[in-house]
């Protein structure tokens, strides 16, 4: 096993992975397990501070060190979503899950499961906007927020016509609105659709 090695170019032809510092490894047989990247939110206002995808424990971390005492809002009811939302409730404020389905994991454990599920969170805290989608994040410059936290990202208009501003912090989080009209109010965002990725943490532990 080589630690702290990364792969730059496979030479196919020769069966050999070209390593960053030059070393070259020979295979007669080559498995490609790179992982995945999480999606991200493609709306009105997605590059907003406290807007974040969950990749690394790293990215686990920041994410619980915001969410304390904070609303937050996480995008997407899958099972990286609810470990998600089942964790901040001990931490945030408030939790909140937006789903394009009706019920959790309907597709993978059926109506009924997703279903006692959903009600088994929402007794601890959690409140759910089913079959809706996120149509913009909203900022109040000069604003910070003291209880918003949402996972995902939104990119400021001007950032392409003046450079100084590309130096400047992001605006801050105030709310979420959804594609039903409803507005969310959030610190942070947590973008969890699908499962992009497992971390030591466990947090569906009731």
């Amino acid at each position: 096993m080589l630690t702290e090695a990364q792969v730059v170019t496979v030479d196919v032809r020769n069966k050999k992975a070209v390593f960053k510092d030059g070393f070259k490894l020979e295979y007669s047989k080559l498995l490609l397990a790179p992982g995945s990247s999480p999606k991200t939110l493609n709306c009105k206002g997605k590059d907003v501070e406290n807007v974040f995808t969950i990749r690394t424990p790293e990215d686990a971390n920041h994410v619980l060190r915001l969410a304390r005492g904070r609303s937050a809002v996480v995008v997407g009811a899958g099972f990286l979503g609810m470990e998600v939302a089942a964790y901040l409730t001990e931490k945030a404020h408030s939790v909140s899950v937006v789903e394009l389905e009706e019920t959790p994991f309907r597709r993978f454990l059926g109506e009924r499961v997703g279903r006692a599920l959903m009600k088994m969170f929402e007794n601890n805290r959690v409140k759910f906007y089913m079959q809706t989608e996120v149509l913009e994040l909203r900022a109040q410059e000069g604003k910070v927020g003291s209880s918003l936290f949402l996972l995902s990202a939104f990119p400021p208009v001007i950032r392409k016509c003046v450079n100084l501003l590309m130096h400047c912090p992001p605006p801050q989080l105030q709310e979420v609105v959804l594609k039903s009209s409803k507005v969310l109010r959030a610190d942070v965002c947590v973008v969890g659709i699908d499962d992009a990725d497992q971390h030591p943490r466990r947090v569906c532990c009731w």
